[in-house]
Formats: structure tokens, sequence, C-alpha cells
């Protein structure tokens, strides 16, 4: 038995559901559980290849008894596989099992505020500690709780002051004239390449190779936009 756990150890992570990892660890603790950890990640749907990528997320939280994987945008509250994860969370709690909730960055929960702060409200009523690695920030405590939430603060007014730089600078093209937008090439395309360059998580040519569309068509965009271009967010 000992040499089959040891062996086990070494299998990669599998996939139970859409969204959902079992790893390792929740294998070989299924028949004595005494801590459970539960680890969440979120991608953008219309932005896979940013930086701040789904492998980087996994990777970091490759210690965690079950992963959640979410593709969906930091504006949206709708999140079926957080949903879940907090459910499971909090089902284990209900056991008397010490919960653990992580996750890479702090934003990958969620942008709003409001979000954040029901989130580590509902938490802390159930005894599960949130913890975010990058920020090396825990909700154990008054302080860990009070960074927790000025980073979230500090997270939705980023979000929107890329949406005001957004509108402002297609608000300002129009004023000049210029036609917006171009054949075969939707606003909403448009706003996407704007905001994804605002962000600065992704190159010139991942937004290109995501859109289906070339790097000069999204220089133009940002050029009609009157959006200074750095070349060096080219590659």
């Amino acid at each position: 038995m000992a040499l089959f756990l040891y062996f086990s150890s070494f299998i990669p992570a599998t996939i139970v559901k859409k969204g959902e990892i079992l790893t390792n660890h929740h294998k070989n603790k299924l028949e004595n559980i005494k801590t459970m950890t539960i680890g969440y990640a979120r991608v953008s749907s219309t932005d896979n290849r940013q930086e701040l990528g789904l492998s980087v997320q996994k990777e970091a939280l490759s210690f965690c008894d079950k992963l959640y994987i979410e593709k969906d945008s930091g504006g949206n509250q709708e999140r079926p596989q957080l949903d879940k994860a907090l459910k499971l969370a909090k089902k284990y709690a209900q056991q008397g099992i010490k919960t653990n909730f992580v996750v890479y960055k702090l934003d990958r929960l969620t942008r709003k505020m409001l979000h954040l702060s029901a989130i580590i409200e509902d938490l802390t009523k159930n005894n599960i500690r949130l913890q975010s690695i990058h920020e090396n920030i825990e909700t154990d405590s008054l302080t860990g709780k009070f960074f927790c939430l000025m980073l979230g603060y500090v997270a939705e007014w980023e979000l929107q002051a890329i949406s005001e730089r957004t509108k402002d600078g297609l608000r300002k093209a129009k004023e000049r004239g210029v036609k917006l937008g171009n054949k075969g090439l939707s606003k909403d395309t448009e706003k996407q390449i704007i905001e994804q360059y605002l962000q600065k998580e992704n190159s010139v040519r991942n937004i290109a190779n995501q859109l289906e569309i070339s790097t000069a068509t999204i220089y133009n965009v940002l050029k009609r936009n009157g959006i200074q271009i750095n070349r060096r967010n080219h590659l």
C-alpha cells in the first residue's frame, strides 16, 4: 500500500468534470480528510494567451486538493465554476474539516469590490480561509481582510479606469471625424482591441492571434483612437 501511494504521487491530476480538477493530494486523502484546499483559477474567454495564463495559475495551485477553472470576463459576476468551488468549500467546512480557498492572484477571483467583500464575508462566516498566493495575503486576520479589500478596490478602480479611457478615446476619435471600425471589423472587436492593449497584460501579436486579425489592423485601430503605441509590446 505504501509503495502504491509513493508511485501514485507522480500521477498527473485528472479532470473529473468540466472546469474541475481532482489532484493527487485529494486522491491520497480520501480516506482520512483533515484539511481541504480548494483552488480557483480564471482566464478571460477572449484573452487565453495573456501573461497571467492558465498554465501559470495551474502550476501555482498544483498543491490544492481540487481546482476549479473558469473562462470568463473579469467584469462578469456570472461564475458557475466559482459557485461550485465555494459550495464545495462550505460543504467541507460544515463537516468540521479545516478548509482553505486559494487563488493565484486576487483579481482572478473578482474585480468587483462588492463581490469580493461578499465572498470574504461568506467564507469567514463558514470558517474558511481565503489565500492569495501572488499578494501573499490570507484572511485569517483583520489585517489580511483589510489588505484583501484594499487590493479589491484597486482592481476595480483599474477596470473602471480602462473602461473610461476606452470610451474617452472612442469619443475623441468620433469628434475628430474618424470613422470607427473598418470592413469586417465590428465595434465590439475594436473595443476588445483597445481594452486588451490598455490592460498591458498581453502583446499585440497575441491579441492579433486571438482575434484572428493582423497586427497592422491593431495598430491602425490604436492610431485612429489616439492611443499611444509602445512598440515594445509587439512581441
